[in-house]
Parts: structure tokens; sequence; C-alpha cells
């Protein structure tokens, strides 16, 4: 059976696309499914984590930089038959055209929402690029999901703008706004594996399981 693709994207930085996408893939590595992790984003900033795992505690799934490929596309296509999922984490779309390839190819178009004003504006463009896609690709599924979390009424009344959306549906997960998922980012690990993060691993759970399904597993 083909992998499930899942592209994360969104039209600006800092809004949890890394965070997302190598917790994601670290986790369903852990749960047994064998995962490819691809970087297109030329930060790197996925790449750079993954390299941060000791020698011997590797991250739970493969990485594959394909940030310098005209093409990614093609490359992602050899990969598609070997894994059960290729998460695939992308830089900001307003300076590259990565995500729009990505997401052509792609099952699940996942957006993350960071806790910042400008995020409603990202939202739409990104909205608009995941309806274009889905133009040539009819079965890609469109999801939002809030990162950053906290009981502040800016962000609150940013999820729930976003959760009005009639298009694009929001999870019913939200990534709490925790030191967690930098520790997890500066060690190579997903937050699982960060001691005494409970509340973030319950949120990683909870994230990997309404995405499984949502893409049918």
């Amino acid at each position: 059976m083909a992998a499930k693709i899942i592209t994360v994207f969104n039209q600006k930085g800092g809004a949890g696309k890394t965070t997302a996408s190598c917790n994601l893939a670290g986790v369903l590595g852990l749960r047994g499914y064998k995962t490819l992790l691809v970087d297109l984003d030329e930060q790197s900033t996925a790449t750079l984590s993954v390299g941060a795992a000791s020698d011997d505690r590797p991250f739970p799934a493969a990485l594959s930089n394909l940030a310098a490929s005209p093409r990614p596309d093609r490359e992602i296509a050899k990969f598609v038959d070997d894994y059960q999922f290729i998460i695939i984490d992308c830089p900001p779309a307003i300076r590259s055209p990565a995500p729009s390839i990505a997401l052509l190819i792609s099952d699940l178009g996942l957006i993350p929402v960071g806790a910042s004003g400008g995020n409603l504006w990202a939202i739409q463009e990104a909205k608009k690029l995941g309806l274009n896609a889905r133009a040539s690709n009819p079965d890609l599924k469109l999801w939002s999901i809030g990162n950053m979390d906290q009981k502040v009424t800016i962000v609150q009344q940013i999820f729930k703008a976003v959760e009005q959306d009639e298009d694009i549906s929001m999870m019913r997960t939200r990534l709490g706004f925790r030191t967690a998922y930098k520790e997890a980012e500066v060690s190579g690990t997903t937050v699982l594996q960060i001691r005494g993060a409970k509340a973030a691993h319950n949120e990683i759970n909870a994230f990997v399981d309404e995405v499984l399904e949502i893409v049918g597993e």
C-alpha cells in the first residue's frame, strides 16, 4: 500500500509547522508506522532537530532533506512504496512554491495556526493555496490545527475565527504553548520523550490519533 502523504504548510513562518511535522512523524514512528519526514524548508530546522538526536536514541522516523530539489514531488514519489507515512515540512508558502507542489501529491494538508493576529491573514492565504491544489487533487483533505494555545483572549479569538471557516475544518486537538516542544526540538526527540511533560504528551497523542482518524487509519 502506498504511503499516506501529509503536508504541513502555512503562508508565514512561526506558526509551528516544524513542531507539528517533527512530532507527528516521530510519534507515528514510535507507534510502529514506517515513517519518513521530508524537510523542504531551506532553513532546514527539521533536519537540524533530527540531527541533534543522540546515537543511543535516534529520531524515530527517517529523514530526507529535499529543500534544494527543483522537483521534490518526483523525489518523494520514489519513497511512497517504502513507507506507511510521509510527513512533509514546508517553508512559508509566501516565498516558496514547495507547498503548492507538495499538496498536489498529498492526502492531507495540515495548516498550523499560531497565536498571533497575522495568522488570520495567513490561514486565508493558505486556504487559497489548498483549495487551488484540491482542484487538481480532489482527494486532498484540508484541516487546520491550533498551535501555541494559551488562555489569552486574543489567542482564543483567533482560534474561534478559524473554527468558523466553512471550507477548512479545525482539529479538536490544540497544541499548547509549552517549553517541552522546544526541548524536544533541540534534543532531536518528540515531546513523548520529554520526562514530566504530561500535558504535552496528552496533546500530541490526541493530535496523532486525530490525524489517523482523518486519513482513515
